[in-house]
C-alpha cells in the first residue's frame, strides 16, 4: 500500500502528447479510476506507472521514491489485464503461483499463500483445474488471485471487466471492489465504462485527449461536472443553447451592490428570461446542461415557469421511463421519471408542460471549457 504522485508527467508519441501535463496525487489505499473514451491516453498513463513506458517529462513517486528509472520488475505492482494473460496450459494453482516462483518463495509459504489468494476469489476448490475448462469469470479471478498473491504495493487493473457479459460484469465489480477495501491495497483502475466507474472509485480522473478534464469522487464527477465534455461524457446531460448578458442589477449606483451584480447573468432561454449568481462576470452564448432525471413534467399552476411541449417517443426500461420531449420553439431533450403502473405511462404526441429546474442545471461557457453557474442540490 503506498501512495502515488505523477508530478507533471508528459508522455510523447513521436510528436504528439499521448498524455499531457498529468498531476495528481492517489492516496494510500484509494480506488481510484482513469476514465475515458478509447485513444484518450489513460491506457498509455497506466502503463508509464508500470514501466512499460518511460515518459519524456515529469516524475512518479512512489510514496518518496522517484520510479522512472525502476524497472517494471522492482516496482512491486500487481496488474490484471483485458485479455487475462494466464497460461492455458498451467493449472490453477501453477497460474498463481507464477509470480511467487519468479521472486524465489519457498515451497511451503509459495502453497500457503496461493491458497489465501485464492480462497479470496472462491476459487480454491478449483486449484487442479486448467483454465481452457473454465468460464471468463473464472479466468479474470485467477488473473486477479495471480496479481495479489506477491502481495504488491500498487495494483493496476487494465478494462478487466471489458469481455465478461453483463450481469457478471456487475458481479465481478462488486467483488473486486470488496477484496480491494479488504487488502486496502492501492489501485488504478482503467475503464471507458462510465457506470463501472461510478460503482466502484474512490475518485475518478475523467481523460480527454490525453489530458485529465477532471478529478473527483464520482457524485462529483456527475452532479458537478468540470466542462462539457464531462457532462456530456458521465451519465446522460440534455445540452440547451442560451444567451447571457449582465444583470439588470448592476447599474446600481451602490459599489457594493455593483460588485456582487457583476457576477449576476440574466438568461435567455427558449423565451424566457431570468437572472442567475453566476461564478464570475460574462456575456455572451452559453450552454445549459440538464440531467434527464432533474426535469419535471407537470401540471402548469401558474406558480413556475413551465415550457410547452409534446411527447416524440416513450422507452420503458423497468425502474424508469424515458421520454423525448420536444420543446415548443426548442430542442428535443431526454426526461426520465420514475416508473410508473403501465396505464399511467404518458403517451406519444402527448402535450406537456416542462419544468426544466434551472436551479439544478450546469451553465458552461459558449466553448464548453469552463463553469458560469453551477446547480445545487
Amino acid at each position: 500500500m503506498q501512495k502515488i504522485v505523477f508530478d507533471h508527467v508528459t508522455k510523447y508519441f513521436g510528436t504528439a502528447k499521448a498524455v499531457n501535463d498529468a498531476h495528481l496525487t492517489i492516496q494510500e489505499g484509494e480506488f481510484f479510476t482513469l476514465l475515458g473514451p478509447s485513444g484518450c491516453g489513460k491506457t498509455t498513463l497506466l502503463r508509464t506507472i508500470a514501466g512499460f513506458y518511460r515518459q519524456e517529462e515529469g516524475d512518479i513517486y512512489f510514496g518518496e521514491r522517484k520510479i522512472n528509472d525502476v524497472p517494471t520488475h522492482e516496482r512491486n505492482i500487481g496488474m490484471v489485464f483485458q485479455n487475462y494473460a494466464i497460461f492455458p496450459h498451467m493449472t490453477v494453482f501453477e497460474n498463481v503461483a507464477y509470480g511467487l516462483k519468479a521472486r524465489s518463495v519457498n515451497k511451503k509459504e509459495t502453497e500457503q499463500r496461493v491458497m489465501e489468494a485464492l480462497e479470496m476469489v472462491q476459487l480454491q476448490h478449483l486449484r487442479d483445474r486448467v483454465p481452457s475448462d473454465m468460464s471468463g469469470g473464472q479466468q479474470q479471478r485467477i488473473a486477479l488471485a495471480r496479481a495479489i498473491v506477491i502481495r504488491p504495493g500498487l495494483l493496476l487493473m487494465d478494462e478487466p471487466l471489458s469481455n465478461l457479459d453483463a450481469k457478471l460484469r456487475i458481479k465481478m465489480r462488486s467483488d473486486i471492489r470488496m477484496l480491494q477495501k479488504e487488502l486496502n491495497i492501492t489501485t488504478i483502475y482503467v475503464t471507458h465504462d462510465q457506470e463501472e466507474a461510478l460503482a466502484v472509485s474512490d475518485r475518478i480522473a475523467v481523460m480527454h485527449e490525453g489530458t485529465i478534464q477532471q478529478i473527483a469522487p464520482p457524485e462529483d464527477i456527475y452532479a458537478y461536472p468540470a466542462n462539457q465534455f464531462v457532462a456530456n461524457f458521465i451519465g446522460t446531460s440534455n445540452f440547451i443553447e442560451a444567451h447571457c448578458q449582465r444583470g439588470a442589477a448592476a447599474v446600481a449606483a451602490d459599489e457594493k451592490v455593483v460588485a456582487e451584480a457583476k457576477a449576476v447573468g440574466n438568461i435567455q432561454l427558449l423565451g424566457a428570461s431570468f437572472d442567475l449568481p453566476l461564478t464570475k462576470p460574462y456575456e455572451g452564448k452559453v450552454m445549459m446542461s440538464l440531467r434527464p432525471e432533474r426535469i419535471r413534467l407537470e401540471a402548469p399552476d401558474g406558480a413556475k415557469p413551465l415550457i410547452e411541449g409534446t411527447i416524440e417517443s416513450v422507452t420503458f426500461l423497468g425502474e424508469k421511463v424515458s421520454y423525448l420531449v420536444r420543446l415548443q420553439n426548442g430542442p428535443v431533450i431526454d426526461v426520465q421519471e420514475h416508473a410508473v403502473e403501465p396505464h399511467q405511462l404518458r403517451k406519444v404526441k402527448q402535450a406537456v408542460h416542462v419544468n426544466l429546474q434551472l436551479e439544478k442545471a450546469t451553465m458552461f461557457d459558449g466553448g464548453g471549457k469552463e463553469v458560469i453557474y453551477r446547480a445545487t442540490y
